[in-house]
């Protein structure tokens, strides 16, 4: 079939700045440049990603309301417009596209893609994330194919959730490494530090964020800075700590920022300090710019810089003299660009990109 005659329709509440928001954009880019007929579905057309999106992909409102609301609007379109394919990502992005589809004559396939597990954060939430849990083991197995972003959801959609292999796919998160080196080179508007560390990512309770203030505060760092980009939750927080702190003057909140990547590319050392990640998408972007890197040691990180040589993770989340140490060590660090290149490559859009293709579109 003639790429152009494949509705392929994408799924989220907004676009709004997040990790899965970023990577449905590029799967969207991607399809459009070889020719499929692209949709993103939105419950409120908002967000400052909406600027990244091929300008040929069409956006449709569902009416500029909460998620929870969505299943009617979300059946309608997809009773009249009859995508080909949809695809949806996030634990309740998910559950509503597979309800709403359910009893449709011309379904769409259903591909959904997970992204978290049942974590440290997920775990606050008390019964509400066992109703989840629940949920996600009655409708999950309704969808045609679920992407596991990385071998701990894998792991965590078999052991957990009990969905079958035979419906999952192992697809790590893509990266546009052209893209991510042109808009690195964009000029600033902001006036940053010669010398920095960087955190990227929600102000959340998971980011374990007050381990990188007081690793901060520890560490022989000389005249780095610490630039945090982000917003969220515990921003309020985090900054009332920085203001009993003696590097007070030394860091940097500059709030959510639609293209870090200049930021990024200028810095020193990039530190991810989480409870919890899947698939950290910010730490291939630091690889591929040649930024050394510090973890804790979750999952998604290990899978991903796996010993790597100018990369960091800790042993524990909670050990700030020994973060002090790597962060130290850190902001020394030197990347082979060889030994990067080589480590990311599978993750290159045109290799993900061609498996979305042929493994689930066209499959």
């Amino acid at each position: 079939m003639n790429n152009k005659n494949l509705k392929i329709a994408f799924f989220l509440p907004t676009l709004n700045i997040g990790g899965i928001e970023r990577v449905f954009i590029t799967y969207a880019n991607y399809l459009t440049e070889k020719e499929y007929d692209i949709d993103f579905v939105l419950c409120k057309k908002e967000g400052k990603l909406l600027s990244l999106l091929n300008s040929s992909i069409k956006l449709y409102d569902l009416g500029n309301m909460q998620l929870r609301y969505s299943f009617f609007k979300l059946r309608q379109y997809m009773k009249k417009i009859q995508p080909n394919v949809i695809i949806s990502g996030g634990d309740f992005p998910n559950l509503i596209l597979i309800i709403s589809s359910l009893g449709l004559k011309n379904r769409p396939k259903i591909i959904i893609s997970q992204h978290n597990y049942y974590n440290v954060e997920t775990k606050r939430l008390g019964w509400w994330a066992h109703s989840t849990c629940f949920l996600m083991r009655t409708f999950y197995p309704k969808a045609n194919k679920i992407i596991a972003v990385s071998d701990g959801i894998y792991e965590f959609l078999t052991n957990k959730i009990y969905i079958s292999t035979d419906k999952i796919m192992k697809l790590p998160n893509p990266i546009d490494v052209k893209d991510i080196k042109e808009k690195s080179l964009k000029l600033l508007d902001i006036t940053l530090p010669d010398k920095y560390i960087l955190f990227i990512g929600r102000l959340s309770y998971v980011k374990n964020l007050f381990l990188l203030l007081d690793a901060f505060e520890r560490g022989k760092l000389d005249d780095n800075y610490l630039v945090i980009v982000g917003d969220g939750e515990m921003k309020d927080a985090l900054i009332e700590k920085t203001k009993k702190m003696n590097k007070v003057d030394k860091i940097m909140f500059l709030g959510e920022i639609e293209n870090p990547l200049p930021i990024l590319k200028r810095s020193q050392l990039l530190v991810l300090p989480s409870f919890s990640e899947a698939y950290p998408t910010i730490l291939l972007e630091a690889l591929c710019l040649y930024i050394p890197v510090l973890s804790t040691p979750t999952k998604g990180a290990k899978e991903i810089l796996n010993n790597m040589a100018g990369t960091y993770i800790s042993n524990d989340y909670y050990n700030i003299e020994e973060f002090a140490k790597l962060m130290e060590n850190g902001v020394k660090e030197k990347l082979d660009p060889q030994l990067v290149d080589r480590k990311i490559s599978l993750n290159f859009i045109d290799v993900i990109g061609f498996r979305i293709q042929y493994e689930i579109i066209e499959n």
